[in-house]
């Protein structure tokens, strides 16, 4: 058997496989930390690369939906307050059908008057004051009014006319109006001016406030009233309605895009923990028979210290 302590072929190859273990188990690490399957010495460049086009997608989508989410709450405020402007109608309807009854004095008349001209100042401050954002939304009279929404729910997207089919837009938002004017209905300032405790209010002149502009149609100037705002209403509900399914649309495309790039970055913990844990088991093999590589060396000093 021959000794020759200048053979490094065995501890070169066992310290090349120790390295690689290590590489591998530092890596293993990384990516158990980070979740992520990317790490510095194994960058993945194509994967990378879809990886970021989807999160780019992800992330265009969640602006989407934010404008989705802005564009409904703009309607709801707008609904809400047209909700009180209708309860308020139904009750000015109720005090002019009371009042227009000889069961009912003059002084009692005037009475209710009172209540039906605050509830008639309040749909103009409310009209005047609903805003959300700057905008207000049922005074198309005013000039910060704009004469079309335009809610943007996605990337720009050519349709065979030309127009962006992923814009939703509310045509002639400057003609919705929910003012007393707008709506037809009278005020009562006047009979409450030309009157007192002691005279009151006639019969005549509140049977006359009931009439509506166009008799054929409507039986009072509260059902013409209330027929005008729900068109307005409509509108507004149908565009709710839109943005609603958009919403739902974008939630599960995101949902699915996110699952695909989940599957292209994201750490499986199950298997780098195997793998961690094979590279630790190879990187302590390798070290322990790098030791063992280096009993032959050893040997040959031993039989050199024994000549001398």
């Amino acid at each position: 058997m021959g000794f020759n302590i200048s053979d490094k072929t065995l501890s070169s190859r066992l310290r090349r496989y120790l390295s690689k273990a290590k590489k591998e188990e530092t890596n293993s690490l990384s990516r158990l930390a980070s979740g992520t399957v990317f790490v510095p010495e194994d960058p993945k460049p194509a994967e990378r690369a879809i990886a970021e086009k989807m999160e780019f997608r992800i992330r265009a989508l969640t602006a989407s939906k934010r404008n989705i989410n802005d564009a409904m709450s703009l309607l709801q405020t707008a609904e809400s307050s047209m909700a009180e402007i209708n309860n308020m109608i139904t009750r000015m309807k109720e005090i002019n059908i009371a009042a227009a009854s000889t069961t009912v004095s003059d002084q009692e008349r005037r009475y209710l008057f009172i209540e039906y001209e605050a509830l008639h100042d309040e749909i103009n401050r409310i009209t005047q004051t609903t805003e959300f954002n700057g905008i207000p939304v049922l005074n198309g009279s005013s000039e910060n009014a704009p004469e079309t929404l335009i809610f943007r729910v996605g990337d720009p997207f050519r349709g065979e006319d030309g127009d962006d089919i992923n814009t939703i837009k509310f045509e002639g938002f400057n003609t919705v109006d929910t003012s007393t004017t707008s709506l037809g209905l009278n005020s009562a300032s006047e009979l409450l001016e030309d009157s007192n405790d002691e005279e009151g209010i006639e019969l005549e002149d509140v049977e006359e406030m009931l009439l509506p502009e166009d008799d054929e149609i409507y039986a009072t100037v509260y059902d013409q009233a209330i027929a005008g705002l729900a068109t307005q209403r409509s509108v507004f509900g149908g565009l709710q309605s839109r943005l609603n399914r958009a919403l739902d649309y974008i939630d599960v495309y995101q949902e699915n895009i996110s699952a695909a790039r989940s599957k292209i970055t994201d750490t499986n913990y199950a298997e780098e923990v195997t793998n961690m844990v094979e590279a630790k088991i190879r990187s302590q093999a390798s070290t322990a028979l790098l030791a063992q590589s280096n009993v032959q060396s050893s040997l040959t000093l031993q039989l050199l210290n024994a000549t001398l």
